[in-house]
């Protein structure tokens, strides 16, 4: 056997595919540049800034000893911030690059949806905790008050995004377009908030509609922000809530996290399920 032939035999016929981690790696880098580049999504994120300063403004009285209502209020927002990037953004771009035959080329070329979703969720997670940093910084600045648990309040705004992103997803194939998705993700944006607890207290409601809400992917990780901030369980309401160890706190938050992976399950499979990957016909 001749040295080229020997050569030729001994070279692999395909070339390895890359693991799914590190396509999805490479591909939030290029999401990372979009994101920066975009100016829509600075707007998206400055809307949690926003809204921050509004709820400021808000009266404030002593809810529990030692924690205002502007407080809760204020964690709650915090604690939301994945609604508006992760539903604004997520269907704004997706609808775009549908549109745009982007996904298309994304499906034929055999990149997995888990690495295309996967990547933007990625990002969406990472801008909103670094808005979260700046939240946290300016209710330092109005209240003089830092979470005592700031762990579970980057897990709250962590998961937050994360299931917001899907919903976002889910708003795409009923739009035709990128300026579409921006006026119809405010509606469930609007829903989505009004029913987190965040501008009124979910005490205020009947005990069998306030259980209802608790089960929306929202309230537990707004109740999450607002525990993260105060030191309450403020899981089961306002009322009798008592403070809490480090512990006891995590103990007590185990079911509003487990809502929240529940929904994630859910909203995953009908993504999975209703997506469109092509433009929609006329």
């Amino acid at each position: 056997m001749s040295p080229t032939t020997a050569t030729t035999a001994q070279a692999p016929t395909t070339r390895p595919s890359l693991h799914w981690v590190r396509r999805t790696l490479r591909l939030t880098r290029t999401e990372f540049t979009l994101f920066v580049r975009y100016k829509t999504a600075w707007w998206i994120l400055s809307m949690p800034l926003l809204f921050l300063l509004l709820t400021s403004q808000m009266p404030a009285s002593e809810v529990l000893d030692g924690v205002s209502s502007a407080e809760l209020a204020m964690a709650g927002v915090l604690g939301t911030t994945g609604v508006f990037v992760g539903v604004g953004h997520a269907s704004n771009v997706f609808a775009a690059r549908r549109e745009s035959l982007v996904l298309k080329r994304l499906r034929v070329s055999g990149v997995p949806p888990l690495v295309v979703f996967g990547a933007t969720t990625a990002i969406i997670v990472l801008f909103s905790l670094a808005a979260a940093v700046v939240m946290v910084g300016l209710i330092a600045v109005l209240l003089g008050e830092t979470p005592r648990d700031p762990l579970m309040l980057a897990v709250a705004v962590a998961l937050n995004a994360a299931v917001m992103t899907l919903v976002g997803l889910l708003v795409t194939p009923y739009v035709r377009n990128a300026e579409s998705a921006q006026m119809v993700s405010v509606l469930p944006m609007m829903g989505l908030l009004l029913l987190g607890g965040v501008y009124f207290p979910l005490d205020f409601l009947p005990d069998g509609v306030r259980q209802a809400v608790e089960l929306l992917p929202v309230a537990p990780t707004a109740q999450l922000a607002q525990a993260a901030y105060s030191g309450y369980d403020v899981f089961g309401g306002y009322a009798g809530a008592e403070p809490t160890g480090f512990l006891g706190l995590w103990l007590a938050a185990l079911p509003e996290v487990g809502v929240v992976l529940v929904w994630m399950v859910l909203l995953s499979l009908l993504v999975k399920r209703v997506f469109r990957w092509d433009p929609r016909q006329a």
